[in-house]
């Protein structure tokens, strides 16, 4: 070849080399985790490009840009500069790129002249990881992925990257819960000399028990070398009445504990948990000192010991501060299992003095994940992880145990149609809509009136209750014209005991109204008898004692019942019979004459013996210590708290239980708030009793003869 030849084939590569750069062929993958969609600094997957193609030994220097469909939140400087970051491997390992992540609008982010040897295999593999991006913005119910896409350039030489969208996570709601959904109902409950947990059980102090579990399995995470803490649960409580003091455990241990943390209303055994460390990992929860309102900062008050350390018993709680009748309490994850779906569950111990003035304040309470925020953008002081305050899913349909025995139950009954025809202008009308709980645990209900027609007609009392109640549904003809009007009752349980709704309907016609002068006819009001509420076969009543007047005729649009003249509060009221309560005002013992008036007709009287002290226990009014009845398929443990219901004691006077062979001083007595007539007596079962189904007293004392007890008829309670 000459050389003439030699200098054109030379000159030909080179130009070839000009005209065809070298070619680098990236084709990225990525990590596509489950991620929490309440998250706003959501840890995103991890980005891998494989790059294989171009000459060893030649350098590359690229831009990499990644666009998100959500806001990027990682944490960012004064300049823009993101913890996102950026690794290439040429063979020997990933190394940082040493080029900063720079934030270039609210959803890109940029890495800016990376530059890299092509090793001899000519591959060489880039990650991106610790992105981290604003998934709320889909909203709690979207199926929508977090989709990523990737620009990469290097000057002359051609990157070719698919452009197929990579997805980085898919959001799902990350807590599911289950707690009073109707609100906390606030009554007396005494609190022990000595407060931690086991001694709050013993002593009957009224709880609330809230249960949290993972939407995903790797939902409640600990926390990360890139992240301010764990995952955190923020319970907030508002509209508490003055001298309300709440309580909840220190540590809590998950249901995949050695003992979960259970107060015993949500099944499983009461006990403060116990907790062992291990290679695995268990949920434990343990609570945080110090938060601001949204449950970010403060300090863990109880670090777990190392894998192998041995078991560990929990019993401590500590007080919620209140302010304004409002608290928070922030528990964060320590430790968990990401492979497995875990649950947990602490309850809220409410100490109150006996409220006398028969008011039933319903505090709130409500749960998320936290700390909670409104930050939505790249942030160099908020909080990760961080959370929109959200309220969570049931988590009953999750564990399958919706229909439990230890959840309580709505039951509605209306003894007719609650249908009304009267005169325009004429006395009010009342109707009486039962709710009974028959499940088990507090049914904290309300009752509200929705659609109705017209205005000033209809209303109902009282508007919430706890368990057992009656409704009166009132309706005021005088205060509307002739018409139809219609309206619904809605008494709501929550959405784990369910709603019903009763239609209203009121026909007011313009007929003349009629007085009829009472004595133009014989009266047709008969009373045969009074007997305690309680126990239908006694005719034995004491003062502010709940008592049924007996009789035919007893139902009018105006009934008034009397003991010597002294108007008794009237509880329910049928054609047969009026639930009353007996005059606290009445001296006893006594004889005292007992007369009715229905609607201007008066019964004849009825003479009646008022006792000092007439003890009975109400036939449902035996319940455990969670308040749920207790029965032969549901005993009640010893050393736990019998709570009772009865009627007929002297308001301050002594009163002992008697329990198979023993003489028990119950650890509170009080009226039950809400509920006219009614005392709640908590006594403390002896440990040492055996599993049985046994008998109990409930008995009080009269002036005249303070060491002989009056006592109720024999109850009976399951033991185990």
């Amino acid at each position: 070849m000459s050389i003439r030849a030699v200098l054109l084939a030379s000159l030909f590569i080179s130009l070839a080399s000009i005209a065809y750069p070298q070619s680098l062929n990236c084709l990225p993958t990525a990590v596509n985790p489950v991620i929490h969609a309440e998250g706003i600094a959501e840890p995103l997957g991890d980005i891998v490009m494989n790059c294989t193609g171009s000459n060893a030994g030649s350098t590359i220097s690229l831009n990499l840009t990644v666009f998100l469909n959500v806001g990027i939140t990682n944490r960012i400087s004064t300049n823009n500069v993101t913890d996102v970051s950026l690794t290439v491997d040429t063979g020997s390992g990933q190394v940082p790129s040493a080029v900063p992540g720079i934030l270039q609008n609210s959803n890109a982010v940029s890495f800016n002249g990376v530059s890299f040897t092509v090793p001899a295999s000519r591959n060489v593999v880039l990650r991106l990881s610790n992105l981290r991006g604003n998934v709320s913005q889909f909203g709690a119910g979207s199926q929508r992925p977090v989709v990523a896409t990737l620009s990469l350039n290097a000057g002359p030489v051609i990157i070719t990257v698919p452009s197929d969208q990579l997805s980085v996570g898919i959001p799902v709601v990350g807590l599911l819960a289950t707690l009073s959904d109707t609100g906390i109902r606030c009554t007396g409950s005494p609190l022990p000399d000595v407060i931690n947990f086991n001694n709050l059980i013993a002593r009957g102090t009224r709880f609330v028990s809230t249960r949290v579990t993972e939407g995903f399995a790797s939902s409640f995470e600990k926390k990360t070398p890139t992240s301010d803490s764990g995952i955190r649960i923020v319970a907030r409580y508002g509209g508490l009445p003055a001298g309300a003091r709440l309580f909840t455990p220190d540590v809590v241990a998950g249901s995949d504990a050695v003992q979960p943390t259970a107060a015993g209303d949500l099944g499983g055994t009461t006990s403060g948990g116990s907790y062992a460390p291990g290679g695995s990992g268990s949920l434990l929860l343990v609570r945080v000192n110090g938060t601001d309102a949204n449950g970010a900062g403060g300090t863990l008050i109880y670090a777990p010991g190392t894998p192998g350390s041995g078991t560990v018993s929990f019993n401590s709680v500590s007080e919620v501060p209140i302010a304004n009748g409002a608290g928070i309490v922030v528990y964060e994850v320590v430790d968990s299992n990401p492979n497995a779906r875990e649950t947990a569950q602490f309850p809220t111990f409410l100490g109150l003095a006996p409220i006398s003035d028969g008011s039933g304040p319903i505090a709130s309470e409500n749960v998320s994940l936290g700390p909670i925020s409104t930050a939505f953008a790249a942030s160099n002081t908020d909080p990760i992880p961080r959370f929109v305050g959200s309220t969570p899913p049931s988590d009953c349909p999750t564990l399958n145990d919706c229909n439990a025995s230890y959840f309580p139950e709505l039951f509605v009954e209306a003894s007719q149609p609650l249908e009304f025809t009267a005169p325009a202008g004429s006395a009010p009308q009342t109707k009486t809509v039962q709710i009974q709980n028959h499940g088990g645990g507090v049914l904290s209900w309300t009752a509200t009136l929705t659609g109705v027609s017209g205005s000033g007609w209809l209303t109902v009392t009282p508007s919430s209750g706890v368990n057992y109640s009656s409704v009166l549904v009132n309706v005021f003809p005088q205060n509307v014209a002739p018409g139809v009007y219609t309206g619904t009752l809605v008494i709501d349980a929550g959405p784990v005991s369910g709603s019903r709704t009763l239609p209203v309907k009121a026909i007011i016609t313009n007929g003349p109204v009629v007085v009829v002068p009472p004595d133009l006819f014989p009266p047709k009001v008969v009373v045969e008898n009074l007997r305690s509420a309680a126990r239908p076969d006694s005719p034995a009543v004491a003062p502010g004692s709940l008592a049924n007047v007996n009789g035919s005729h007893l139902k009018g649009t105006n009934v008034m019942v009397t003991f010597d003249g002294s108007p008794a509060k009237i509880v329910t009221a049928a054609d047969d019979f009026i639930t009353v309560q007996i005059p606290e005002t009445l001296s006893a013992p006594q004889s005292a004459q007992l007369e009715v008036v229905v609607d201007g007709a008066k019964s004849a009287s009825l003479p009646v013996q008022i006792s000092e002290v007439a003890p009975a226990v109400f036939p449902t009014g035996i319940l455990n210590e969670n308040f749920s009845a207790n029965s032969l398929t549901n005993p009640a443990a010893v050393g736990s708290t019998l709570q009772i219901l009865a009627t007929g004691l002297k308001t301050g006077g002594p009163l002992v239980v008697k329990l198979h062979d023993r003489t028990v001083t119950p650890s509170f007595i009080g009226p039950l708030t809400g509920w006219a007539g009614i005392n709640l007596i908590s006594a403390v079962i002896p440990a040492d009793l055996p599993a049985m189904t046994t008998f109990f007293y409930v008995c009080g004392f009269a002036s005249a003869n303070p060491s002989q007890p009056v006592c109720s008829q024999a109850s009976f309670v399951t033991l185990k």
